[in-house]
């Protein structure tokens, strides 16, 4: 056992060494981690793109956490499922952790003419063997973090709770449309993007039922989401044109050249029920679009008007479309899908994801409610078909023993 940050840490003993269960890849994320988690594209992708993405903009709270088996393994270790972290507790009431697991490869992608519980993606297929190595290395993954990596979180929340608060409560004049998340409290922690084969894992008997809510012991969750949401996965084909210019819009529409600007950002706030700080929305890639009435605005280069957007989408950290929307009164005319290709195209075009070069590992991906079936017949449109599975928000929490 070693002693991090005052608390101990589980060690295997290996070839009269021992080495950590986890190892925290923030320096050298390039040698063995990303490459690894690139070879298991598409299924990869959330976890892959918010470490690229961190890479890029660093955070100092932020840790990329990785089994040992991965780094360190040799021998028989060598073909064990793995799992991968991305966590920073201190995106608050943001999402503070993306899971990946190595298992997520080994299954095939859910059938669109599935129902029901069907159509919750699992582990089944997999080894009793290997499920149980990932169970428990996912239960230790939310034990490390809350041992090791939780403290120094709380300890910050204790000095500057009143600030937050405050700052919260500041600078809203919009009236929001839409009811917002509640915000979830420390030592609980948001994961986002979970693959619900994960989600299962944390099940207190294997045949319970996913929306059993029935979880192992020493573990509890908030919230997540019983009818799941579906993972839709597009390549660079679907978003890229062939001249490298933006996407076509209808007459008297056009995209912003600069994307969200700061004095629009509570009109976008209060359209959406996902809580984001206005630090993350600016810095997110986004593009907008504003209606003139007329062709005399076309083009994404020109000044926008004094008007406000009608329509707005994101490229979140982890790579995926967020927050998108169109104005009811301006819906029907096709703004979603040319909306939605140019904020692929553009945030891809970053380089905060990966090179955009790459064109076979250039992927971007969107989470629907399985549930909006408006959000996913605009997915299957833009060709978001073929590689998919389910995924949940979960809030969840260690219990001390």
């Amino acid at each position: 056992m070693t002693t991090t940050k005052g608390k101990t840490t589980p060690e295997k003993a290996k070839n009269n060494q021992t080495i950590p269960e986890f190892i925290t890849q923030n320096k050298t994320p390039n040698e063995k981690l990303i490459p690894a988690l690139e070879k298991l594209l598409p299924s990869s992708l959330p976890v892959l793109r918010r470490i690229q993405y961190d890479c890029a903009h660093p955070r100092e709270t932020a840790h990329y956490v990785v089994s040992a088996n991965l780094i360190s393994g040799n021998g028989e270790k060598v073909d064990e499922p793995w799992i991968a972290a991305y966590v920073d507790l201190f995106a608050g009431r943001e999402t503070q952790a993306w899971v990946y697991s190595s298992l997520e490869a080994e299954v095939l992608p859910a059938d669109d003419d599935d129902d029901g519980e069907k159509n919750i993606s699992d582990f089944s297929a997999v080894s009793q063997n290997r499920l149980n190595i990932a169970r428990e290395q996912f239960w230790n993954l939310l034990q490390f973090i809350h041992r090791n990596l939780m403290p120094a979180y709380l300890s910050h929340l204790s000095e500057v709770d009143d600030k937050l608060n405050r700052r919260e409560e500041e600078g809203n004049n919009v009236e929001p449309k839409v009811k917002v998340i509640a915000k979830h409290k420390a030592p609980a922690i948001l994961l986002g993007s979970l693959h619900t084969g994960l989600m299962k894992l944390l099940l207190a008997n294997d045949n319970d039922s996913y929306t059993s809510a029935n979880f192992k012991s020493g573990l509890k969750v908030h919230r997540y989401d019983t009818s799941p949401y579906v993972k839709y996965i597009f390549p660079s084909k679907v978003f890229q044109t062939s001249d490298g210019q933006s996407n076509a819009l209808p007459q008297g529409y056009y995209f912003g050249r600069n994307g969200l600007l700061p004095e629009h950002v509570e009109l976008v706030k209060s359209r959406t029920h996902i809580p984001r700080e206005r630090k993350t929305l600016l810095n997110m890639p986004s593009v907008v679009i504003y209606y003139n009435g007329s062709s005399s605005f076309s083009s994404a280069t020109e000044s926008p008007p004094s008007a406000s957007p009608i329509a707005w989408g994101f490229l979140a950290f982890d790579g995926s479309l967020a927050t998108l929307h169109v104005e009811p009164e301006h819906r029907g005319k096709g703004l979603a899908i040319a909306l939605s290709k140019e904020v692929m195209r553009r945030g891809m075009a970053t380089g905060f994801y990966g090179s955009p070069e790459a064109a076979d590992l250039s992927y971007a991906h969107a989470d629907v409610a399985e549930s909006n079936a408006a959000s996913r017949r605009v997915m299957e449109k833009l060709g978001g078909r073929g590689w998919r599975w389910s995924i949940t928000w979960a809030v969840v929490e260690v219990l001390d023993s």
